[in-house]
């Protein structure tokens, strides 16, 4: 045979082979199994002739019958038991120990506060207008004076409010008088300004360039009959300056005693020699009584978990030291304002983080509630729950007793509570 012929050959084997497995799959896989069944044949449509069945009657039980009530006779109705209404809390407009209203004097920041010399309105400066102004209890504001002072970066109030020092960022300071409505220039390098308690003195410290010549000094208020009290070297910052409300002290200066405790030193006017007081901390902040007789102070130790806790001493030269007490509240004596000799008002924080005594700013913006101290009893008394969370920065009273201001720490705006 050829080999053409056996090519051709092969070649109709294959084809047919292919053929027979096509069937095969087909035949195993997709032929239907059943045949469809054949469609069925119309149903005719027999219209209906007489009336359609009717199914075999159900008996239905009756129904009890309802009683007539006789005229004249109101009907039972079940009662329904009443859900009692649980009272939200009671939030007052004075300070009775609850949650306590109170109201925003300034909306805008404020600087460096003070009550009005009448002990009822409020002195504020406002850095954005230049002008210093008056807010009263029922939010009127005025200009305190019509002078601009532009850029004040603080500002120190005499106790009649006739007089302020103003101080700028690059170190420059006047005194200005609102009566005479003069300006005075004072050294750049006295700082730490105090008034006496008759408005016509000042005291600072005189913060020369070589540590053996800084002093605590005291001059008029117009700059003049300047005396050097002091040497105070490169302590400047342990002299915290104050005129004492007796007249006796000139500032307080405070050393360290051991780990826990500091010791505090009066300077006087005649080179005195004063008893010290021992404080149980560190971070040393007071404010006076009216007399200038007892002290209250805040500190910090590790008895307090580092954080601030208040105190309260005799500071009369016969008795300095004694009757010292703690107040077991924990806040800073600045977030305090003296009422009269024995009251005082603080704003306590709500919760204080361990070691806050070494960081205040971690409490700005913590909550305070508002206690009244009464410091011949040590008695504290919970005064007022603010309504809406507020965290205070400076704090003060009316002379009357009867209205509570507080610049807000972050805010910087003015805020009032009635007492």
């Amino acid at each position: 045979m050829k080999e053409r012929t056996k090519k051709i050959l092969l070649i109709l084997l294959f084809i047919a082979i292919t053929f027979l497995i096509a069937f095969i799959l087909y035949y195993l896989f997709f032929r239907p199994f059943i045949a469809p069944p054949p469609p069925a044949p119309p149903i005719a449509v027999v219209p209906p002739t007489g009336l359609p069945a009717v199914p075999p009657a159900i008996n239905i039980p009756a129904l009890p019958a309802v009683p007539i009530v006789p005229p004249g006779i109101r009907p039972e109705i079940p009662t329904v038991p009443v859900v009692p209404t649980v009272p939200g809390p009671t939030i007052s407009n004075t300070a009775t120990g609850g949650i306590t209203s109170f109201n925003t004097l300034v909306d805008t920041q404020t600087a460096n506060p003070v009550l009005a010399a009448n002990g009822r309105d409020l002195n504020y400066y406002d850095a954005t207008t230049g002008f210093f102004y008056t807010i009263t209890p029922d939010g009127q504001k005025k200009l305190f004076s019509d002078q601009p002072f532009k850029n004040v970066s603080n500002s120190v109030w005499s106790p009649n409010r006739q007089k302020v020092i103003l101080e700028y960022p690059d170190g420059s300071k006047q005194l200005y008088d609102f009566n005479q409505k003069k300006s005075i220039t004072l050294p750049s390098n006295w700082v730490d300004f105090v008034f006496s308690n008759d408005n016509k003195m000042i005291g600072f410290k005189n913060f020369r360039i070589d540590p053996e010549n800084r002093y605590i000094a005291i001059a008029n208020a117009n700059g003049g009959n300047y005396q050097e009290l002091q040497a105070i070297g490169d302590r400047q910052l342990d002299v915290h300056m104050t005129w004492s409300p007796n007249n006796k002290y000139i500032a307080l200066y405070r050393d360290s005693l051991d780990s826990g405790r500091s010791e505090i030193y009066p300077i006087g006017f005649n080179n005195e020699n004063y008893n010290k007081l021992i404080v149980e901390g560190r971070d040393f902040r007071f404010l006076w009584t009216p007399t200038g007789n007892k002290l209250v102070y805040s500190v910090f130790n590790s008895l307090s978990n580092y954080n601030p806790n208040l105190w309260v001493a005799n500071t009369s030269p016969d008795a300095l030291g004694t009757g010292r007490m703690s107040l077991d509240l924990s806040t800073w004596a600045d977030k305090c304002a003296v009422a009269s000799e024995t009251i005082i008002y603080c704003a306590v924080p709500r919760t204080l983080e361990m070691g806050s005594g070494f960081r205040p700013d971690m409490a700005d913006e913590t909550p305070d509630d508002f206690y009244k101290i009464d410091l011949s009893t040590n008695r504290k008394e919970l005064i007022a729950q603010p309504l809406f969370p507020t965290t205070v920065n400076q704090i003060f009273v009316s002379s009357d007793n009867k209205i509570l201001y507080w610049q807000e720490k972050t805010s910087g705006q003015i805020k009032k509570l009635n007492l």
